[in-house]
């Protein structure tokens, strides 16, 4: 039984297997399996091909990522060859700068001590021709000291310096400025000081700082400032002009000007005065070339109609209480002894402060206000009683 059994089971096997070709058969020699086994070819046939173009693509892709990677490898590589022959060329160049500068730098010390040694030797004939000069052994002052210094030799002359010898702007000024070697004309800059010229411009903070005060009352001072430094100026020879400055503006406020009869007395004037201390004050004396008073001092002044007033920026000057070629015929006479901060002096003196002169003038503008009031009153009573 067992066998039977077996050999059932493989006949029915095989009877399905037999089946199962045949159908297989019928089903390949049909026309719709033969078509569908066609489109499967040429769907994998498709598929194949998309494959290759895509993995063609994506080849080519890191083809040319490639070579753009080595050729920016090959121009980092130039890059860095090239800075490093830039670098080692700027080395070598920078070596031989410094080189031509050190030995640039030994001329030019050998040359600036052949100058200065020449400068001293000049310096020294300068010196011997000066004191000769001052001393009368020559009769023409040494050539050097003839020499014109210009500020800016290429702009245009300033027309207020040229007329003045003084200029708002000072040496920042966009115009040219000469200043003579020496001349017949000193320049103490600033050297009168006093409370009505320093506090006539500050009205705008302290109308009542000017209030009782008169110009009458400067040029009091002024007259003892004149009577002091005249002698002394005439002691090195004969003084021709000597203008003070009344201007309000600061580079010609206080500024005096002294003019000799010849450039030997102003040369000598220069050598004693300048930086002595004058009332608290160190003079700062310099030469000035002026083409003419009448250019120098502004032609209104004496008229008083003046647009500008002390703010002008030409000068304004005092009236000299005595004239110069009297005070010359009579330089001998003994003069009055003149305030303390009028007086000369090698070093500095205490500065009179400013709190200490106002109540002064106050108080003398207060003592004159009190004796016009009482001069009034009395004679208001004469009248009365009259």
């Amino acid at each position: 039984m067992g066998k039977h059994t077996e050999w059932r089971n493989m006949v029915k096997k095989e009877r399905r297997r037999r089946i199962r070709t045949l159908k297989a058969k019928e089903i390949e020699s049909s026309l719709e399996y033969q078509n569908w086994c066609k489109e499967q070819e040429a769907l994998e046939l498709l598929e194949a091909e998309q494959i290759e173009k895509s993995n063609k693509i994506e080849n080519d892709k890191w083809v040319q990522a490639e070579q753009v990677a080595l050729e920016e490898w090959k121009k980092i590589q130039i890059k860095n060859e090239s800075l490093l022959q830039k670098k080692l060329q700027q080395q070598a160049k920078l070596k031989l700068e410094w080189e031509l500068e050190k030995q640039k730098r030994e001329r030019e010390a050998e040359r600036l001590k052949e100058i200065e040694e020449e400068n001293r030797k000049r310096q020294e004939i300068f010196m011997n021709n000066l004191e000769k000069f001052l001393n009368g052994d020559l009769m023409e002052p040494p050539k050097e000291l003839l020499i014109l210094y210009e500020s800016k030799p290429n702009c245009e002359p300033c027309p207020f310096f040229t007329k003045t010898a003084c200029c708002r702007f000072g040496d920042e000024c966009s115009r040219n400025h000469k200043y003579p070697g020496i001349s017949k004309i000193l320049l103490a800059a600033n050297m009168f000081g006093h409370f009505g010229l320093e506090n006539a411009n500050y009205n705008e903070y302290d109308t009542d700082i000017m209030l009782e005060y008169e110009d009458t009352d400067t040029y009091k001072d002024f007259k003892d400032f004149f009577l002091d430094i005249l002698p002394e100026f005439q002691k090195f020879g004969k003084v021709v002009q000597l203008k003070v400055c009344n201007n309000y503006e600061k580079h010609l406020r206080g500024n005096t000007y002294i003019e000799y009869a010849d450039i030997r007395s102003a040369v000598q004037a220069y050598r004693a005065l300048h930086s002595r201390w004058y009332g608290g004050k160190q003079l700062s004396l310099q030469f000035c070339h002026l083409l003419s008073w009448n250019y120098a001092i502004c032609g209104l002044q004496s008229s008083k109609r003046c647009p500008k007033g002390r703010a002008c920026n030409f000068l304004h000057v005092f009236k000299n209480p005595v004239k110069l070629h009297e005070e010359n015929r009579h330089s001998e006479r003994p003069r009055s002894t003149p305030s303390r901060s009028w007086r000369w002096s090698e070093s500095p003196e205490r500065p009179v402060t400013k709190d200490k002169e106002m109540e002064k003038h106050s108080r003398r503008s207060s003592d004159s206000k009190h004796r016009r009031h009482r001069y009034h009153r009395s004679s208001s009573y004469r009248k009365r009683n009259g």
